[in-house]
């Protein structure tokens, strides 16, 4: 994807994706959307490849629905949508593959039924919900990396991987008051593009 220096809004790109041939609309929705649906999946204890699978068949239902879903913010977010889709695929196809799990440890919910097939629409809300709180400052933080130079970055993710400013100034080379100026640079930048993200694709 280039730079993501200009953003659709969520109802623009919706709009564009109607047309199931604009390819530069639905490349768009794969990149916002793709690792959010990855994420759900793992959640729910599927491997890398079953969850890779789960992604397919929800972008492969989205491009197939979204020409007959209109957006209306009243009515819930385009997110409620996606997020009943990916459980209902979750729910399909591990019913059609149960036998493959057998040996695996399966999704447990709070009361202790541990099926995929009897996962109920607020448990699938819920875990959706916690990671897109997660999900969305990371993809902040990818829209927004390139824009910093090796120090600064190296700085944050430091920062991010509970590092002190005195443990990433040394690591660096560089002083601890640099590293609250690079700190304070990114936060400047990156918490208007959480909110931006909120905004337009919640």
């Amino acid at each position: 994807m280039e730079g993501k220096s200009t953003y659709r809004t969520r109802v623009t790109l919706l709009q564009k994706l109607k047309d199931s041939h604009n390819d530069v609309a639905w490349a768009d929705f794969a990149y916002y959307y793709r690792n959010y649906i990855f994420n759900i999946a793992r959640r729910m204890n599927l491997g890398h490849d079953d969850a890779n699978e789960i992604v397919q068949l929800v972008l492969l239902k989205s491009w197939n629905k979204l020409g007959e879903f209109n957006y209306d913010s009243e009515k819930g977010r385009f997110r409620g949508w996606l997020c009943r889709v990916t459980g209902n695929e979750i729910r399909n196809y591990y019913r059609d593959h149960k036998k493959r799990f057998v040996s695996i440890e399966e999704f447990k919910t709070e009361d202790g039924r541990n099926t995929l097939e009897q996962i109920t629409e607020p448990e699938i809300e819920k875990i959706a919900e916690e990671e897109w709180e997660d999900y969305v400052p990371k993809l902040a933080w990818k829209n927004i990396s390139g824009s910093f130079e090796d120090n600064a970055r190296r700085t944050y993710e430091m920062f991010l991987e509970g590092k002190t400013p005195e443990e990433i100034a040394g690591k660096l080379g560089i002083s601890k008051n640099t590293v609250y100026v690079h700190k304070n640079r990114i936060r400047e930048k990156l918490l208007p593009e959480i909110k931006r993200l909120k905004i337009e694709l919640g």
